[in-house]
């Protein structure tokens, strides 16, 4: 579920990102930018997982409207 969470947060600063102030917007995209080379590197592993045979990679979430606070 790690990958999930992940979106989630990302989503979540993103939200956060459009109304952020100039003093807020650095530490939003700072942390923004962690999580998406996060998210990258766990895509990665997939691919790699996909691409070798070793796993099968099958989506542990159901799709649905996604609620923002």
């Amino acid at each position: 579920m790690h990958d999930r969470r992940l979106e989630d947060k990302i989503r979540h600063l993103c939200v956060l990102s459009v109304t952020a102030t100039d003093d807020d917007a650095w530490l939003i995209l700072s942390e923004l930018r962690l999580l998406i080379g996060q998210h990258i590197e766990h895509l990665r592993m997939i691919a790699a997982g996909e691409m070798s045979g070793a796993r099968e990679f099958t989506e542990r979430r159901a799709e649905g409207p996604l609620n923002l606070p």
